[in-house]
Parts: C-alpha cells; structure tokens; sequence
C-alpha cells in the first residue's frame, strides 16, 4: 500500500496528489522482511537495500519491473483467494484484451414477520396480605409481555462481469447467505420491511489483467506476469516517472481503494447483523455464521514485494551472464 511520493512535472503544470511517504516505516517494514526472506535463503546470499548496493541506471529500471511484477503477483494471489482460480482467470484474461472487467460486490437483505406471542412474567417481589381472620397471604405481581419474531435474511455475492452489468459474460466467484431471528418487543421492524438492496461495490481489474500472460495460450498452464517499462516512450523520464508505472500505481489504489469500501461493507452489512443476532437461537436458516466465508488478520499476510539488491564480484556476474565478461562496474543484482 505505500507508495513512493508522486514527483510534480515540470515541463507543464498539472495537479498533483501528494501522498505521504513514510521512511522510516519502510526500512522497518523491509528490515523485518529480510529476516524473514534470510531463512529461507542460502546462507552466503545477502540481499540488502538498494541504496546500499552499487548499481547502474538500467538496474533501477530492472528493479522496477520487478517490484511491480512482485506486486502484481500479490493482487494475483488475493484475487486467487477470492475465488478466481485458473480457469477463472484464464477466462478474465481473454475478457480483458476486448472489453472491461470489473469486479463487483453486492448484497441483499430482507426483513420478514413471524409471529407476536404473549407470555406472562412473575415479579421477583411478593405482597404479603394479613388478616385477622384467614392470617397471612402471599401474592405475586404478573405482567404480561408481548414479543414479536422477526426473520433476518441476508446474502452477498462477489461477480467479475465484462461490459456491464447483467450481460452475458459474467462469472460468479463466491456468495454466502444466512438468515437469522430477532426478537423486539415493540411492533416496529428492526429492520427495513422487504427486500433491500444493499449499494454494490465495483473497481475496474482490466489493466491488472492484461500483465496476465498464459504460456502458449493454453488454459489452466501457470501464468507470468509481464509489466515492463517502455524507455523508448515519449513519456518516459526515470524509472519512477513513466506512463507504465504510473497505470501500475493507478490500478493499485483503485483496488486497494475498493478492498477498504468491501471492509466497509461487510461490517455495516454483515458482521454488524451478526453480533445483534448472536443471543437469538436460529430456528430457520443457517445462521449468520453461514454468511462468512473466511477471515484473515492482516498481520498473517506476507506481501512480497522487496526493493532489494544483491552485491555480487565481478566474476561472479560474468559467470552469470554466460561468461562473456560484462559484469559491469561491480552491478547489483535482483
């Protein structure tokens, strides 16, 4: 999610959005990382920062390519965990080169009278009567109470369509549903009588898509990712600033952006549902439970995206080129 600061052109105006860059966090996060990434390395590889390594121009380019190709495989992987398997992806690819894809969640609920029932409450207190002639009574206070049961169904669905919405190629990813019941006691609904559609979330996966190569056009082969930077483009000034690089930062706010309004969604939707209905026992339906299909805390994820260098000797780099001795002025590499 953090994203290098966005540098203003100077050859036109044009504005800008700022977008604070945080260090020190980094180099935390990428230090903490490297322990991580040191495990399960062989123990005479020592990948640092980049800052740290000597490198050429063209290394800054590479490592660009392959910071943001990295990046590209964790938006790969997160679409994997929302349902887009091989075949899935396979068949978004081949939507992304003539139309756009967009991924869209969505939900309804619907808010049903079950029955009032009538029951009556003793009082914890008593009234003890005395009289002369039939000595002491007890008496307890009873109150009758009316409750109403309310059945709360509710239900999401992730789709990835082409074109738009409701055309003929559409893919459903995932869906849950669950349904509970509530009980008031007042008349008023807890919720809105009906079925009520919930406002969809949408965000454009057309770019992330067209990185997607598949291996020969066969499907269910793995997949490459192949963002490259265009140095011949009018465009291109640095390997920051760059058409490129700048369609990589957009498409990743945008589904970065979209993550948060389906947290957003969730909880007011979902969860938020959930906990008013967990002390009321279920006799119909699933259960709200039902209506969640897995959790993962963010301090669980690994995200592999590592600006790292590596310093190797001279003749080591020429061996790796194929021994025709070009191993620079001491290079990094990835």
């Amino acid at each position: 999610e953090d994203l290098l600061p966005r540098l203003a052109v100077v050859s036109r105006p044009r504005t800008t959005t700022m977008i604070q860059f945080d260090e020190h966090g980094f180099r935390r996060r990428v230090e903490e990382a490297l322990v991580t990434l040191q495990k399960v390395l062989h123990s005479t590889r020592r990948p640092t920062f980049a800052l740290d390594v000597p490198h050429s121009y063209e290394d800054k380019y590479l490592l660009a390519e392959f910071v943001t190709n990295c990046g590209l495989a964790a938006q790969c992987t997160c679409l994997e965990a929302l349902g887009v398997g091989t075949q899935q992806l396979a068949t978004l690819v081949e939507w992304s080169a003539s139309e756009t894809v967009t991924l869209r969640l969505a939900g309804r609920q619907r808010c049903t009278f079950l029955r009032e029932e009538e029951r009556e409450v003793e009082s914890t207190s008593k009234v003890v009567k005395e009289s002369t002639i039939f000595g002491k009574s007890e008496q307890k206070v009873v109150t009758r109470v009316n409750e109403w049961f309310w059945k709360i169904d509710v239900e999401w669905e992730l789709v990835a369509y082409a074109g738009t919405m409701g055309g003929p190629r559409q893919l459903r990813l995932q869906g849950r549903s669950g349904s509970a019941q509530l009980k008031t006691t007042t008349s008023a609904t807890p919720e809105p009588a009906g079925q009520v559609e919930f406002i969809p979330t949408e965000v454009p996966i057309t770019w992330l898509l067209q990185q997607v190569k598949l291996p020969g056009g066969l499907v269910g082969a793995a997949h490459v990712l192949s963002f490259k930077i265009d140095r011949d483009a009018e465009g291109c000034r640095t390997p920051r600033r760059n058409p490129q690089v700048e369609a990589a930062l957009h498409a990743a706010r945008e589904l970065c952006a979209w993550s948060k309004r389906v947290c957003q969604f969730m909880n007011q939707r979902i969860f938020s549902k959930a906990e008013r209905c967990a002390k009321v026992q279920a006799h119909t339906g699933r259960g709200f439970l039902a209506l969640i299909a897995s959790t993962h805390q963010p301090s669980e994820l690994f995200v592999p995206v590592l600006p790292l260098f590596e310093a190797r000797p001279a003749e080591e780099e020429a061996d790796a080129a194929g021994g025709d001795g070009d191993g620079g002025d001491g290079d990094g590499t990835l």
